[in-house]
């Protein structure tokens, strides 16, 4: 792993992200495992109580997504030598990207660039929209949703990691820094609300652990 980011830079970017009004908290530095006890809890947009809590460290940034009243799609990428369900293989079907593609192909929309976009250190991309007032759809357990093959939903009872933050699989980047786009209405059609889901896993596919140290965020 590249050496980590400076906290300033971290903290900087977790008030960027604040000013946007989503709700943030620490990461363990390198890491993507909470570095504060009932995350849930303490996940905040108030630049007072995050400029305090990235004092202690150069610690990453998590993202709660349904309380930032958004909605994550996580298009991941195959592994080595891994291959689509047997009804989506074709040309130009490798990833969860191209599976996106596909989707929005038969509603005749295009593809949803332009909104706030991450890269994933495993090479995939996490699309960020606003989700309309309401329960928020729930989240995949895994991989996968009712989207389609490598399509994940990060919204309820989960965290991602925003841009800074860095990994021994490298680090998450901007690949497109512009304001949230609004969630689509043909993807909306296929993934109605629903109550919230009882487990979640990162942007890197590791099931969440839970907290082992204790940070300020008072």
């Amino acid at each position: 792993m590249s050496r980590l980011p400076s906290r300033h830079l971290l903290r900087d970017a977790a008030l960027n992200a604040a000013a946007r009004g989503w709700h943030v908290f620490p990461i363990k530095p390198g890491g993507t495992e909470p570095a504060v006890q009932d995350w849930q809890q303490k996940a905040t947009s108030d630049p007072e109580r995050i400029t305090r809590a990235w004092q202690y460290g150069p610690y990453n940034i998590g993202l709660m997504p349904c309380a930032s009243r958004l909605l994550v799609v996580d298009l991941i990428p195959a592994r080595l030598g891994e291959r689509p369900p047997r009804r989506l293989q074709g040309p130009g079907v490798h990833d969860g990207a191209d599976v996106l593609a596909a989707l929005t192909e038969d509603a005749g929309v295009r593809f949803p660039t332009e909104t706030f976009t991450v890269g994933t250190p495993q090479r995939g991309m996490a699309l960020y929209f606003t989700h309309p007032q309401g329960p928020c759809p729930a989240s995949s357990p895994g991989t996968d949703s009712r989207l389609g093959w490598h399509v994940a939903i990060r919204s309820t009872d989960c965290y991602v990691l925003l841009p800074g933050s860095t990994t021994a699989d490298g680090a998450f980047t901007v690949m497109h820094d512009a304001p949230a786009a609004t969630w689509p209405d043909y993807l909306a059609a296929r993934l109605p609300a629903r109550p919230p889901s009882s487990e979640c896993t990162t942007t890197s596919g590791e099931a969440l652990l839970p907290e082992q140290e204790s940070l300020p965020m008072e």
